[in-house]
């Protein structure tokens, strides 16, 4: 949806058009002043900016790898009153509660992402879904 072009953890990548996530920092402000960020956090943010989160909007994060920790972080941030953080590993489930997140373990049995959307949110769905799996 957003790239389209492979090989970007390569040593030297080609990127026509690079200049959406690039911004102009005032020259009087001193390095030290300034937050350099690439990759993980960067991913999760704009994946929750991307889903255009509302305050009191409730959002579901499939992944709660490193950008999936970054994007339930994101949506509390863009105002989201409730996080709902899929994954099957404990210590990321964990990790995600500990953010405010609530958890579903798709692994247990007889747990069925589905059904557990629906019952957390009185049937109608979270608001925005972030995927933050990976390949």
């Amino acid at each position: 949806m957003m790239g389209g072009y492979a090989g970007g953890q390569a040593q030297y990548a080609r990127v026509p058009f690079a200049n959406v996530g690039p911004l102009k920092i005032e020259s009087d402000l001193p390095d030290e002043k300034v937050l350099f960020l690439s990759d993980i956090f960067p991913t999760g943010y704009m994946a929750a900016e991307n889903a255009q989160i509302l305050p009191g909007d409730t959002v579901a994060v499939w992944g709660c790898g490193p950008v999936g920790q970054f994007a339930v972080a994101s949506a509390f941030l863009l105002g989201a009153a409730r996080v709902i953080a899929i994954d099957r590993l404990p210590e990321r489930l964990e990790m995600a509660r500990s953010l405010g997140a609530i958890t579903v373990d798709y692994s247990e049995e007889d747990v069925s992402v589905l059904t557990a959307l629906k019952d957390l949110t009185g049937g109608i769905g979270p608001d925005a879904c972030i995927d933050a799996v990976g390949l």
